[in-house]
């Protein structure tokens, strides 16, 4: 044989076995857990947006639950530490849009929290197990768990607090760690990675683990069993195939109108985590 000939075999024979390895790599890499018959239940449930609120009921309140609750929705919700190291219901790192003062969510106490005013309500920011109390299994719940970089203890938190609640629960992060160290120690609790288009935000543009992050490429790490994403994500590529070959539980977030709703579902979406509509029946 003629060694050119020969050389074009071999770099072409290198090609395809190095594009075959490419794709078990991807593969490997974004891979979900197979517990779909257990997700069921939950794929079916639209999801209210840090509890049922409006004008008069702040985000993330006992009014906003205690009304999400009465209309039979799921509840979505964020969990972060406070100061004395007790699990608090509060989106934001800090207390400025929420409470109109200066200061972090982590430098006050949870009685603290408890007396400051949500929105200029009377409501102040409840602990989770107040949640738990108040909810006490009539709707399923979908936690999410806040823990920004150089922070710590959150999943530990929520492991010693949510033993012995009956009610049901799935529980998502941003934070591919977070969801580990759940699975690690309760492989029976569902989990699911929270993702958007990092690529459109100029805070994370150009940076690897977010582009990591966007693409799924990290759920090797944990393998979520359901995958919450922003509502017009369904154009990544990954979440696409993850869909179609496994045919993993998603929910689109946030959804802002019934219009909205059915575009998520027209894409592909099982469910949506909602806010300033009420879902029709």
């Amino acid at each position: 044989m003629h060694p050119a000939i020969l050389i074009t075999i071999i770099v072409i024979g290198s090609l395809a076995v190095l594009a075959v390895l490419m794709l078990l790599l991807r593969l490997y890499m974004i891979k979900p857990g197979r517990r779909n018959g257990e997700m069921k239940k939950y794929a079916n449930v639209r999801y209210a947006h840090r509890g049922l609120h409006d004008g008069g009921r702040a985000e993330n309140s006992l009014s906003a639950f205690s009304a999400a609750k009465a209309h039979g929705y799921g509840i979505e919700f964020d969990l972060r530490l406070s100061g004395d190291g007790i699990l608090v219901v509060h989106h934001d790192a800090t207390l400025n849009r929420t409470c109109g003062i200066e200061g972090r969510v982590i430098d006050k106490t949870a009685s603290e929290l408890s007396a400051l005013s949500l929105s200029g309500t009377p409501d102040g920011v409840p602990t989770f197990r107040e949640l738990l109390s108040l909810i006490d299994g009539a709707v399923p719940l979908l936690i999410e768990l806040k823990q920004a970089a150089g922070e710590s203890g959150v999943a530990e938190a929520f492991l010693r607090e949510i033993e012995g609640y009956n009610g049901d629960f799935i529980v998502e992060s941003f934070n591919p760690g977070v969801l580990r160290t759940v699975k690690r120690a309760r492989p029976d609790i569902l989990i699911g990675i929270l993702s958007y288009k990092y690529s459109t935000d100029k805070r994370y543009k150009g940076r690897l683990l977010f582009w990591l992050l966007e693409r799924l490429y990290l759920n090797f790490l944990m393998r979520p069993d359901f995958i919450s994403y922003e509502k017009d994500g369904f154009d990544v590529k990954n979440l696409r195939y993850i869909r179609r070959k496994f045919n993993t539980p998603l929910l689109a977030w946030t959804v802002k109108s019934a219009e909205e709703e059915r575009k998520a579902y027209g894409d592909g979406f099982d469910t949506v985590i909602f806010e300033g509509y009420i879902p029709e029946e």
